[in-house]
Formats: structure tokens, sequence, C-alpha cells
């Protein structure tokens, strides 16, 4: 079986694109929701985070992700911690994942989708690298109507994330998603048989 990662910047909609993949009967393991699922159920990890961005990220007794996110994107350093932090345990479940999954799973291809899967070094462990691209006016529109997030939170995600360039001279393929779900849909429908064959 072929693992291919999936990724993009906040608000490309690669999330879109898994989910797309998923329909297709494609397995799909979402790290950034691994990394959340993660958060609320590793007190070990918990601990390790409110050590260096203080207590106040723990909210009722969980993590508050949007409080973390804030704190975490405000300097390089932080975020390096943050990475430094979660990318391990969200590596073990991984390997976890792909055993379980080249058990049970007649496909011949699953997607690892992460947003960060270029920042921490991730698609050293994927057969190739699928990216979404979208404008920046777009993916800020985006993100403001799914996660509320003000201009600035999003412009400080961005810093810290790698910028298109970079993406596009990773990408083993490339997703264009500025027009919309039907083109999208054609373009995830055409890579899917490109991959079912291949």
């Amino acid at each position: 079986m072929k693992f291919y990662g999936l990724t993009g910047g906040i608000g490309a909609g690669k999330s879109t694109v898994a989910s797309m993949f998923a329909r297709q009967g494609i397995p799909v393991l979402d790290l950034d929701k691994v990394g959340h699922k993660l958060l609320q159920e590793d007190a070990t990890l918990q601990q390790q985070l409110m050590l260096v961005f203080g207590d106040n990220i723990l909210v009722n007794g969980n993590i508050d992700r949007k409080t973390l996110a804030h704190q975490a994107f405000q300097s390089e350093k932080h975020t390096q911690q943050l990475n430094q932090i979660m990318h391990p345990a969200i590596v073990r479940y991984e390997k976890q994942w792909r055993k379980s999954v080249t058990a049970r799973s007649k496909s011949t291809f699953a997607i690892i989708e992460a947003s960060v899967l270029i920042e921490s070094g991730g698609v050293s462990r994927m057969d190739a690298l699928i990216v979404v691209l979208a404008n920046k006016h777009i993916r800020q529109q985006r993100v403001a109507e799914r996660q509320n997030y003000d201009a600035l939170t999003f412009d400080n995600i961005i810093k810290q994330q790698t910028n298109d360039e970079v993406r596009k001279q990773q990408a083993d393929m490339v997703i264009e998603n500025n027009k919309g779900l039907t083109c999208l849909k054609e373009q995830v429908l055409h890579l899917y048989q490109k991959l079912n064959n291949g």
C-alpha cells in the first residue's frame, strides 16, 4: 500500500479534498485531528504543554485549542516548542494506523493529511506529496467563516506555515482550489483514478 501525504495552507481546502478521497473508499488519516485527540486524551502531553504555554490553556479540564493556537503562533520559537511536544506523539499514532490499515484495507493507497507536513519533516515518510493551493484572500475568507479566527490570528498562522512557493517545489501533485466545489471534485476524481491505476 502506498501512503500519499496531503497538505496545504490554512483554508486551502485540504480537508475537503481528504473527505472526497474518503468518499471513494480511500483510508484517510487526518494528523491535525490526531493532534486534537491527543490534546484531550494524553495527560502527559497536557502537562508538557502547560509547562511551556501556561495553565491558562486548560479550560474545564481540557486544552483550549484556540488559546493554545493564539499563544503558539505568536512567535517562531513558540511554534517550534509546540511542534517538539506534539510531533513525536502524532508520529507514533500514525505508525500504528499504517499497520492497521495495511492489514485490513483492500485499497492500493491511503491519504495522510496534515497542515504542517512539510514543516515537520513528515514528507520524508510519504510515497509522494499532494498539495492543495488557493489564493490567500479566498483562504482568509474561508477561515473567517469556518473557524471564526480574526485577521491577526490568521496572519500569524500563515507566517508560521511554509509558503505556497515552497509547497509547489515539494509537491508531486497539485490541486488548485480557487474555482468552487465542482472544479475541485473533477480534479480529485482525476487524481483518484490516476493513483488507483498507478
